[in-house]
């Protein structure tokens, strides 16, 4: 079954950190009139059966002539609820916000992921011009409101590029999110990936250094017990090359001070705490949930370590900082505007992939 052949596939993409991480990414597999794609908050590494749900395409393509509000959260609740109503009988899972995305790729099999070195390029200040001269025939999205307005502009521009050049596109890079391929058999879509993050490895003028250092005991257990304190949470800590060259100002920790896309919300929040080294660190949380509404997900101490509430955040913190360095092959670092980052941290739809990742 092809089902069980996407999977197989989804296991491998979600187990590899160099592809996806925790609950982010999607897959789907179209076959006689039906979608089946990866439930929202779902984790690829893990995702069973009955993780994927079952939509009917011809009702999703009904929904391209209805029309919403223009009032962001209207509209954003007026298409999850017609895409909900897509769903086939007995599906109870909620689908990724991008089904609508899948639904439009004419193509058996799409995987959309968000390689640390594939937004080296779209989070960087050269993304654009960079993704037309390695990948002519791929599209570019620009940074878009994800959801239903993303979906539309994906449309758009493939019926365009169909009008101009009889083709579709099999690859399509997001600013600021990842990459969606699509193809006739997953074969084809891993050669596509494999080319993709080789060409682009090619261009680096160099990769994070990830070599363990030891933070200092003292201060590490000292602000790991304030934070506890404060969280009720377990704290992970770490330092590394990488972590010590961002962590000896401020100046120095500002490509690394902001969000590269909604996963980086999700997981790390959309700014880590940067504390300096005379400062305290409990007053300095209070004042970042004073000013935000809670506290951070990451806090970085100058010439200290980083220091993350729960296991999740750091990952995904890691893998800014893997961005960050890419993106110097490539312009520089490109973070979500402000009025993005805004949108995507009231967003209802990211407001529950948060509840999922946090259960």
């Amino acid at each position: 079954m092809s089902i069980e052949k996407l999977l197989s596939a989804s296991h491998r993409y979600g187990s590899d950190e160099g592809f996806v991480l925790l609950g982010g990414g999607n897959t789907s597999y179209k076959k006689d009139g039906v979608l089946y794609v990866k439930a929202s908050g779902m984790e690829l590494a893990t995702i069973g059966v009955k993780g994927f749900v079952q939509m009917d395409l011809a009702s999703m393509e009904s929904i391209w002539g209805n029309t919403y509000s223009t009032d962001d959260d209207e509209r954003e609740q007026e298409v999850l609820k017609d895409m909900m109503a897509c769903r086939l009988e007995g599906e109870n899972a909620r689908p990724s916000v991008e089904a609508l995305l899948h639904a439009l790729l004419p193509f058996p099999y799409v995987v959309h992921l968000h390689p640390a070195l594939v937004n080296g390029v779209t989070c960087a200040v050269d993304g654009e011009p960079t993704i037309a001269r390695l990948f002519p025939e791929a599209l570019w999205i620009e940074l878009v409101k994800p959801g239903f307005i993303l979906a539309k502009i994906v449309r758009q521009r493939l019926a365009l590029l169909q009008e101009k050049t009889g083709k579709t596109a099999n690859m399509i890079f997001l600013q600021n999110h990842g990459v969606f391929v699509g193809g006739e058999s997953l074969e084809e879509i891993s050669t596509l990936y494999d080319t993709i993050l080789r060409t682009i490895e090619e261009q680096l003028v160099r990769k994070p250094d990830f070599t363990p250092l030891v933070m200092d005991e003292k201060k590490r257990d000292a602000i790991t017990s304030t934070l506890e304190m404060l969280t009720g949470k377990r704290i992970v800590t770490a330092l590394n090359q990488e972590i010590a060259r961002y962590l000896t100002s401020e100046k120095a920790f500002a490509p690394v001070a902001s969000s590269f896309t909604p996963d980086h919300i999700v997981y790390s929040g959309f700014k880590p705490l940067w504390v300096d080294e005379r400062a305290s660190v409990g007053a300095e949380f209070g004042e970042y949930e004073r000013l935000y509404g809670n506290g951070p997900k990451i806090i970085c101490v100058q010439n200290t370590g980083v220091f993350s509430v729960g296991e999740k955040p750091l990952p995904l913190f890691l893998d800014t900082i893997k961005v960050s360095v890419y993106t110097e092959s490539f312009g520089g670092p490109l973070f979500m505007d402000e009025d993005m980052i805004r949108f995507i941290r009231n967003w209802e739809v990211e407001k529950y992939r948060s509840t999922m990742a946090s259960s």
